[in-house]
């Protein structure tokens, strides 16, 4: 399946698209089969405030986060390296000229440099390119991490195109090196998936999570009223589900 096919597949099967899908064919067999389209359209729309709620996508998200933060100082126990996984660049920004590092990766960098700090050892950087620009996401890393961070990138795994292959094509350039264990760097919510990916490569993780949810309850007001970000969240978590199962039955 190619990239956009697959980038079409996944907007259709996540929120909204699904749930506008699901009205649509309510409203489409409302004459006919009145009873089965009332229960699509009470499922579509229920769902939709659910999936935009953060309470929800927030339990959603927490739910994925099995793996505790490391509590600092961090001190070595038999790790060799530090794995950092890409989460998407932004292409060529006007303001810079060139691609950088999109949100996501940057939170990831940030706990990298971290977690250098406190052990020295080497950064393995991993990201493919996405077909867009004639960098790839671990240049793009390397990048930052070189110029405007001045710390050393001793790999770029620069073929890999999702977390499986950030595995398979990370791991070989470790045991090519001699390195059998590492931290993994990247989203508390996103760890489940790789550490399961990196360990069926022979490779010994210690899960090294950053940006953790925060708590389910608040007392703000804001925080129980449907918004724009609880519909991010939730897929995010949905397509972590989605992946930690596909990745089950394909590796």
């Amino acid at each position: 399946m190619s990239f956009s096919i697959l980038s079409i597949f996944k907007a259709l099967i996540f929120p909204p698209a699904l749930n506008f899908i699901i009205i649509a064919v309510g409203i489409l067999l409302l004459n006919k089969y009145k009873y089965f389209a009332r229960i699509l359209l009470f499922v579509g729309a229920l769902s939709l405030i659910f999936f935009c709620w953060l309470p929800f996508s927030h339990a959603l998200l927490k739910s994925l986060e099995i793996y505790p933060a490391l509590e600092p100082p961090v001190f070595l126990n038999n790790e060799q390296a530090i794995v950092v996984l890409a989460a998407g660049s932004r292409l060529n920004d006007k303001e810079y000229i060139k691609p950088v590092d999109g949100s996501k990766t940057l939170e990831r960098i940030r706990y990298s440099i971290f977690l250098h700090k406190h052990t020295n050892l080497p950064i393995l950087v991993t990201g493919g390119n996405t077909g867009k620009a004639n960098i790839s996401e671990a240049g793009v890393m390397a990048d930052t991490l070189i110029n405007d961070y001045h710390i050393n990138v001793k790999w770029q795994e620069d073929k890999s195109r999702n977390t499986a292959e950030n595995a398979i094509f990370s791991g070989a350039i470790l045991k090519e090196h001699g390195i059998v264990s590492v931290y993994l760097v990247t989203h508390a919510w996103h760890m489940s998936r790789a550490v399961m990916m990196f360990e069926q490569q022979g490779i010994k993780v210690t899960p090294a999570p950053t940006l953790f949810t925060p708590s389910v309850f608040s007392s703000a007001l804001f925080h129980y009223v449907p918004s724009a970000y609880a519909l991010y969240e939730t897929r995010i978590a949905l397509h972590e589900y989605i992946g930690i199962l596909w990745y089950k039955l394909r590796y």
